[in-house]
């Protein structure tokens, strides 16, 4: 599972207002035209014929979310977009003429509040989960599995979540093998021959995803040179940096899932130590906080996203737009995108099946194809993990930019 620790909730700064385009795109938001189809399409399609206020019962969707610890950072985004998508879908008339309502309760990522919120949504009614980032997420699962309700894994990216979790958990998102093989596809791209990993054992997202960056580098003829190790929230990566900087030859890159705040101290103490060796990452740096680390830190650093930036891609432009229209101000995030995406794939489903029941969404999970604002969704019904592509981004100085947003990699690693 993804299990990034943060040490604050960083829920203030507007990620989009701080992203640029890449390219050719020079800097400009597509035409209001072209982009306004992003969520009113999506709402449209997933929505009652007619529309009007529904009535009847309410479909009940349950989050147990952490929005008060560790997991905040990504929990309360998601609740973000979950309940704009809820909105629009209840002022278009709901779904089969009956409103949706968004059940959010804080568990606090606390195991035994988990398991308790989870099973008080189950027992309330609702037919449909997310579950949360946090490593509670299996738990969840194991309780909606035994009542045969369908839960997510929320914004959790690991791939193996699905299998702790149960037969009834699906991925709506990228997983860690997709961001691993996009990652070191790109790095055999750029011509690096060899390589240096730096992962901790302490969590599966940061201990498997050098494993599947080797895994695809190798393979494409790349050679890992060494495999080194920190500690997450140590503080203080002058171990390392000294490390890696007596590697003889010097490594054409270095991979690492490091992850805010960590990451900025360790580009940090790496830059200052005359390291000039690129480095590539992942998801965990989509993060504003990122750019305290400054411009001689991190500038040209290149990780894989979920999203591209605003002004890179309309549909994300538009969803923020309509947002701020919405709310009186931006996401928390951009996962607030993903959290709208999963609302919009459920009630797809359910319309699709004309039915809410917990067993007719099962069925049409296995069957997702969804093109939402965070891009395609295509489900595998074997494995219940979606097949969905990553973005990259590339550090500009302190500018977020879009690199570019690659094809769905041919090869994944074994997960």
């Amino acid at each position: 599972m993804r299990t990034r620790s943060i040490t604050f909730v960083a829920l203030a700064a507007p990620l989009a207002l701080t992203l640029a385009a890449c390219g050719s795109s020079g800097g400009s938001t597509a035409s209001s035209s072209a982009a306004s189809s992003a969520s009113a399409s999506a709402s449209s399609s997933a929505s009652a014929s007619t529309s009007g206020t529904p009535t009847g019962d309410p479909i009940k969707i349950g989050f147990p979310a952490d929005l008060s610890s560790t997991y905040a950072y990504y929990d309360v985004p998601m609740k973000e977009g979950a309940q704009m998508a809820v909105d629009e879908l209840n002022e278009a008339g709901g779904i089969l003429g009956r409103p949706l309502a968004l059940n959010v309760v804080d568990q606090r990522n606390d195991p035994a509040e988990s398991s308790k919120v989870t099973q008080q949504l189950i027992d309330d009614g609702s037919v449909y989960l997310i579950g949360t980032t946090g490593d509670t997420v299996p738990a969840q699962g194991q309780l909606a599995c035994a009542a045969n309700i369908p839960i997510s894994t929320g914004d959790g990216t690991s791939p193996v979540l699905v299998n702790d979790m149960g037969t009834c958990a699906y991925q709506l998102l990228m997983n860690d093998t997709v961001q691993g093989a996009t990652i070191a596809g790109y790095a055999l791209k750029q011509g690096y021959k060899t390589a240096l990993t730096l992962g901790s054992p302490e969590y599966p997202y940061t201990a498997n995803l050098p494993k599947y960056f080797k895994e695809i580098f190798t393979a494409g003829g790349g050679q890992v040179v060494a495999d080194e190790s920190f500690q997450i929230g140590s503080g203080d990566f002058s171990a390392v940096v000294t490390k890696i900087a007596n590697v003889k030859p010097a490594p054409d890159m270095i991979f690492t899932p490091m992850f805010p705040p960590d990451t900025q101290v360790f580009m940090k103490q790496l830059r200052d130590a005359g390291v000039t060796i690129p480095v590539l990452s992942t998801d965990g740096n989509l993060d504003p906080s990122l750019a305290d680390a400054g411009a001689k830190a991190i500038n040209g650093m290149v990780y894989s996203a979920s999203v591209c930036t605003a002004e890179a891609d309309p549909k994300i432009a538009e969803f923020y737009a309509n947002y701020k229209k919405r709310f009186g101000k931006d996401p928390s995030s951009v996962v607030a995108a993903l959290g709208y995406d999963e609302i919009m794939i459920l009630a797809g489903i359910i319309k699709t099946a004309n039915s809410a029941e917990p067993s007719a969404i099962l069925d049409g999970l296995k069957g997702v194809n969804h093109d939402g604002v965070t891009g395609k969704v295509v489900m595998d019904p074997e494995t219940r993990r979606a097949k969905k592509a990553v973005s990259l981004i590339k550090m500009d100085q302190t500018t977020f930019t879009c690199l570019e947003q690659p094809e769905f990699p041919a090869k994944l690693p074994n997960p």
